[in-house]
């Protein structure tokens, strides 16, 4: 079948989930022995568009990119051309233009089917703004390049020697609602206990930590790399319709604590411990070191958040909508 995408991005560099998503699930198709299209042909059209990430707005798009306004005259044009719209992102609290959640509903009633990419997104976010018929496909990583690393007895107690404790997060987006104000109290924290914590991506503007290190954005191997050096993954990211970064981290066999302002963070499993406040963080630090052992091996037992097993789901998908 032959598919056309509502944007292409540049494989093997460093972004957000959207991204790698769309370039991962490209490569997915082409390998299963479908055609992977860009530019939509009205004098031969593809057997179904598919259209995802947030950027809706036509004076916003880059090269390839399609939106609200070329969904709607496609299916003017073609009632029946099949459009699948993948739901991965919020607007308020984000900055987003006001109309973005109206906009994006707006895409999404339009479409033969939706998928959201977590149970929040669906039942509280956009709850009564969508009717199309809708699939919930938690986002996933590669597992050729997320590989579990190996388990090593902890020789830490919540940071105290005679080991450290490595903490580490990462994400695409500089904005302040990805946990800034949960970082920064962590950096201040850290000062004088021997606990490392390591940012990769892209700090917001002003922000400089003291206590902690901070790298350039990383991806692929690399990254991977990176995150098996440590011990425990953090996120306070807020609102986050889903996430990629920390189930990076899990399928790294990395335990986690993530906030209660998560969104669909809790969805990636019972893995980790969620935490409301910076002290309660401080706390439920030390009930997953505690409990170390126990939450690698649920997440080596169970964890499957991989994209031989939801890359599947999406063609299926795409694949009833056509018949």
């Amino acid at each position: 079948m032959r598919i056309c995408f509502s944007l292409k991005v540049s494989p093997n560099q460093p972004g957000g989930g959207g991204a790698k998503f769309t370039s991962k699930f490209a490569d997915y198709l082409m390998a299963q022995g479908h055609s992977v299209e860009y530019f939509f042909k009205a004098d031969d059209p593809p057997d179904c568009v598919f259209f995802l990430d947030h950027k809706l707005y036509s004076d916003e798009r880059t090269d390839k990119w399609l939106g609200l306004e070329e969904a709607q005259a496609i299916k003017l044009r073609f009632p029946n051309l099949p459009i699948v719209t993948r739901i991965n992102d919020i607007g308020a609290p984000k900055d987003r233009p006001s109309d973005f959640v109206q906009r994006f509903s707006d895409l999404a009633n339009l479409s033969d089917h939706v998928v959201f990419i977590s149970k929040w997104l669906k039942d509280d976010y956009y709850k009564g703004k969508i009717t199309s018929p809708s699939t919930v496909i938690h986002n996933s990583v590669d597992e050729d390049i997320f590989t579990l690393k190996d388990y090593k007895e902890p020789n830490f107690t919540c940071g105290i020697s005679p080991g450290s404790l490595n903490l580490f997060t990462h994400h695409w987006s500089p904005s302040r609602i990805k946990g800034w104000d949960m970082y920064q109290q962590l950096d201040d924290w850290i000062k004088d206990k021997n606990i490392n914590f390591t940012f990769v991506g892209n700090l917001p503007s002003g922000v400089k930590l003291k206590n902690s290190t901070a790298l350039n954005p990383l991806t692929g191997t690399e990254l991977a790399n990176e995150i098996k050096k440590h011990d425990i993954y953090v996120t306070a990211s807020e609102f986050e319709p889903c996430g990629m970064h920390h189930i990076e981290g899990l399928a790294c066999g990395l335990p986690y604590l993530y906030t209660s302002k998560g969104g669909g963070l809790r969805e990636a499993g019972d893995y980790g411990v969620e935490f409301e406040t910076f002290q309660q963080f401080t706390e439920k630090l030390k009930e997953v070191t505690n409990e170390y052992k126990e939450l690698y091996l649920k997440i080596k037992n169970n964890f499957e958040f991989f994209n031989k097993n939801a890359f599947p789901k999406y063609q299926k998908t795409i694949e009833n909508c056509i018949m």
